[in-house]
């Protein structure tokens, strides 16, 4: 996700499950599940130098410009919302139910019968009063959190991982540890580290690395390995992938050649 900005309007990202590291004026942000994101109109943000992970989420913009009523709300409770949303914290946790809450929302407004229409504007104003709620509301201690092996294992993507001391570095059992991750991001640890060595893969070969050079830089011990587990994850052999990349290249140069 590339750095962008969106003036005038707010946006919120509400994971469901998954993962996501997001950067904003200067910091690092860790998502995953009932995590919300907020972005104030006109700040950049981006997935930093991380490759976006396999998610879901909700995430939708609103326009904050102006003084007129919105959203169908008389002019007092418009005057009461729109700074309220303006200082939401940048990160905050809510449940699931709102998550089904504003799916349904969307799933009404998206309809052409006006009576579906409005009760899906009510149902999503609702949810904009619930995010307030939540995020005014304690943050539960993370006694358990796997923040930090999630930071090992960012740091040590061009090692063997093991399972062992990515559960060390958050002071997990392993089985606890295993549990929690699949609980918070909705993947393995396993499935997690090789999905972000393979998007890295992906970058190296882009690069002109060789397939024997990306796979010793990311910690396999053979090139056949590696090339396994790529063809797992992304469907293509690394030769394969490194042979399309070159055939689409090739055709984008062909059709920017100027005709005589």
């Amino acid at each position: 996700l590339v750095p962008h900005s969106h003036p005038g309007c707010l946006e919120v990202v509400f994971f469901l499950s998954g993962f996501q590291i997001y950067e904003t004026e200067g910091h690092l942000y860790s998502l995953c599940g009932n995590d919300v994101f907020i972005v104030r109109p006109g700040e950049l943000h981006s997935s930093g130098d991380f490759p976006e992970s396999v998610s879901r989420m909700i995430w939708f913009q609103l326009d904050v410009t102006g003084t007129e009523p919105f959203l169908g709300l008389d002019q007092p409770s418009s005057d009461e919302l729109r700074p309220a949303l303006l200082v939401l914290p940048r990160l905050f946790r809510a449940n699931a139910s709102l998550g089904t809450d504003l799916a349904e929302a969307f799933r009404l407004l998206a309809g052409h019968d006006p009576l579906s229409a409005g009760l899906g504007r009510q149902l999503f104003v609702c949810c904009l009063y619930r995010l307030l709620q939540f995020s005014r509301s304690p943050a539960l201690p993370k006694t358990d959190s796997i923040g930090d092996a999630i930071a090992y294992i960012h740091d040590h993507l061009g090692e063997k991982i093991s399972l062992e001391d990515a559960a060390a570095s958050c002071n997990l059992s392993l089985s606890r540890f295993k549990a929690k991750f699949k609980e918070e991001t909705g993947s393995t640890p396993r499935t997690f580290i090789n999905y972000l060595k393979m998007e890295q893969a992906k970058l190296l070969l882009k690069q002109g690395n060789s397939i024997t050079e990306t796979a010793l830089s990311l910690g396999f011990e053979t090139p056949s390995y590696f090339a396994s587990t790529f063809k797992k994850y992304t469907g293509l052999t690394p030769a394969r992938f490194c042979k399309e990349r070159a055939q689409a290249g090739a055709r984008q140069k062909s059709a920017a050649r100027p005709v005589p």
